[in-house]
């Protein structure tokens, strides 16, 4: 078990924050400015709001995966994995965690309301959005199989892609040095 405890306070996340650095990833991947990746997803752009959607998703993952215990993994799949993003599609998101608890469905409904409000307030056109995350969770006591995520958690022909995990437990592999064989003596 880690040691780094996580109180999953409420949305200590910038949501604004992190809007501005998904406008930034999508500009520098299409080439133009964060003001031009708004209107772009302003107009309606399939490519762009996949792109978007998966931005915020990398930098949700990079914020629950700072909180600590009791994440293991963060996945995005779905339509935010491909072209086929509409102006109202959610992101499709799974927690891989230590155990299930409640302070991770509270925090994920805040950040879900969090977010949501930020996206309304971009986009005047998605004020009857009610929500803009689709999670689904998993624990380590639910294991069942070679692959817990692809068999039930695809969308739209994409599997889970990670975008957080926590590094192994398995321990650091020491160097050694070169070993060699006994030397035989004549006698």
């Amino acid at each position: 078990m880690r040691d780094a405890p996580s109180g999953l306070l409420p949305v200590e996340i910038s949501v604004g924050a992190l809007f501005d650095d998904a406008l930034t990833h999508c500009g520098r991947r299409a080439g133009c400015s964060p003001e031009a990746v708004l209107d772009r997803l302003r107009g309606g752009d399939p490519e762009m709001h996949g792109t978007f959607r998966y931005a915020l998703a990398k930098g949700l993952g990079a914020y629950l995966g700072s909180l600590g215990v009791p994440f293991r993994a963060v996945y995005v799949y779905g339509s935010a994995m491909g072209n086929a993003s509409s102006p109202c599609s959610d992101i499709d998101i799974i927690l891989d965690l230590d155990h299930p608890t409640d302070r991770v469905d509270r925090l994920m409904r805040g950040l879900d309301i969090a977010l949501v409000t930020q996206f309304r307030a971009l986009f005047p056109w998605a004020r009857h959005l009610a929500t803009l995350l689709d999670v689904k969770t998993v624990s380590a006591n639910e294991e069942n199989g070679r692959n817990r995520y692809s068999g039930g958690f695809s969308g739209l022909g994409t599997s889970p892609v990670c975008l957080w995990r926590f590094p192994p437990e398995t321990g650091v592999l020491q160097p050694e040095d070169p070993r060699r064989s006994p030397r035989v003596t004549a006698r």
